[in-house]
């Protein structure tokens, strides 16, 4: 029963680990340009290609 749950864990962990990073294209002015869908293009347009940032806040607690 140990093995099971050790492979399970190992399992999610390692595909967290090794998913497809969000990338975008961002304007100096901190606006995200969607026309630009590669690292190329975005430095063509003079945006900077980053990672999405996720937040924490973005949880499902409904406001009081």
């Amino acid at each position: 029963m140990k093995l099971v749950f050790a492979v399970a864990l190992a399992f999610a962990f390692s595909s967290a680990a090794f998913a497809k990073s969000k990338k975008h294209c961002m304007n100096s002015d901190g606006t995200e340009n969607t026309s630009a869908a590669s690292k190329k293009q975005c430095k063509k347009a003079g945006g900077k290609w980053l990672k999405m940032k996720t937040s924490a806040s973005s949880s499902t607690t409904p406001p009081n």
